[in-house]
Parts: structure tokens; C-alpha cells; sequence
């Protein structure tokens, strides 16, 4: 069963992270999901969602098998270009969004917030990484601060603090928040309002 689930449906392409129950990235998952961004910049869907398929998490940190010099080279090289498959979808014109169920700490919030939209569900809870366990550059040094301020990013950075999907909203981390029992219909129409603006 591959760590990456990649759906085309209705022109839009979901990128679903599935290692239960917490998603944490590996180089390999990452690699993973260069290779549809890479591709998806040639075939131009009208959406790209990243989500998790855990209820538990949309991702919680990364996944570092052995802890080696050479594993966090390699999961920080993919990262890197996982950044750059970012900007050439923004030169192309294709949105992306994030879909948070349940936690998105470290790595999982820097990765969703390198998504043009963020969707929470009411239960989801958002931790920057702190400042020695950053993973996508652009993350920690454009977007988090474009978000929500650099004096708001390096303080969560430094404090640890886990914001619920409404404080996340406050502070403009999370562009919407929704409903557990509404979630899966108010998504869906959601996403087609968004697939329909590109």
C-alpha cells in the first residue's frame, strides 16, 4: 500500500497522505508527492487538495527512520523541492489546498501552510515547528510570516503553543473552519467553488 495515495477526480487532484493513524513524512512520501506536483504542472487540474487519510492527524512531524545525517539530508533535499513545485504551480495558476483533519504539528503545518487555502476541521490543531526542526524553507521564512506575522511565527516557534482551528483562523493560519458533522458536504462544495474561480 503506497504512503501516497493520487486521485484525479472532476479535474481536481487529491494528494492523500496515508500512514495512519498520525501521516508523518518520509524522503519517500515526499518524493512521492514531488513527482504529481512535477506532474501536475504539465497536465494543469483545476485544484490540487492535500489531505491525510487519518481522522487523527493530517500529519503530525516526519518520519526519520534512523535518525541518520544522511536520512534528514535526504527528507530536507525533497523538501526543498517540494518548496520550488510550490512556486511553479502559483506561476501556473493552479490553487492548492490544504484539508486538515485532527493535527497538523511541525512539518504538517509547514506543509499546509505552503497551500494557497487551508481548510480546517473544527477539531484540528496547528504547531509550527520549532525553530531547530524546520523542514520546508519557504514555509518558516515567506509564507508562515505573510500568514500571520513574523512576531506571531517566531514566538509559536519558540513557545510550542497548539492553536485550535478557530485561533488558527484568528490569526490567518486557517482560511476556513468547518463543521465536524457538516465536513465532508460543506467540503465538497467547498472545493468545487474554488475548482470552479481557477
Amino acid at each position: 500500500m503506497s504512503d501516497l495515495h493520487i486521485r484525479l477526480h472532476k479535474n481536481i487532484l487529491w494528494l492523500i497522505l496515508n500512514r495512519d493513524p498520525l501521516n508523518p513524512l518520509t524522503a519517500e512520501m515526499l518524493s512521492a508527492l514531488n513527482g504529481a506536483l512535477r506532474k501536475a504542472t504539465g497536465q494543469a487540474p483545476h485544484l490540487i487538495v492535500i489531505t491525510g487519510t487519518s481522522e487523527r492527524a493530517f500529519c503530525a512531524g516526519v518520519d526519520l527512520p534512523d535518525d541518520t545525517e544522511e536520512h534528514r539530508a535526504q527528507l530536507l533535499r525533497e523538501a526543498r523541492e517540494t518548496c520550488a513545485l510550490f512556486e511553479e504551480l502559483r506561476a501556473c495558476g493552479i490553487p492548492t489546498v490544504a484539508l486538515v483533519k485532527g493535527s497538523a504539528y511541525g512539518a504538517g503545518c509547514e506543509l499546509a501552510a505552503l497551500c494557497d487555502t487551508v481548510i480546517a476541521r473544527e477539531d484540528a490543531l496547528f504547531r509550527l515547528p520549532s525553530v531547530n526542526a524546520k523542514v520546508f524553507p519557504s514555509a518558516t521564512a515567506i509564507y508562515l510570516p505573510a500568514a500571520i506575522g513574523q512576531e506571531n511565527t517566531s514566538r509559536l516557534m519558540r513557545s510550542g503553543e497548539t492553536l485550535n482551528a478557530r485561533e488558527a483562523m484568528r490569526l490567518g493560519l486557517a482560511h476556513q473552519v468547518l463543521s465536524t458533522r457538516r465536513f465532508l458536504s460543506d467540503t465538497e462544495e467547498l472545493l468545487v467553488m474554488l475548482s470552479a474561480r481557477s
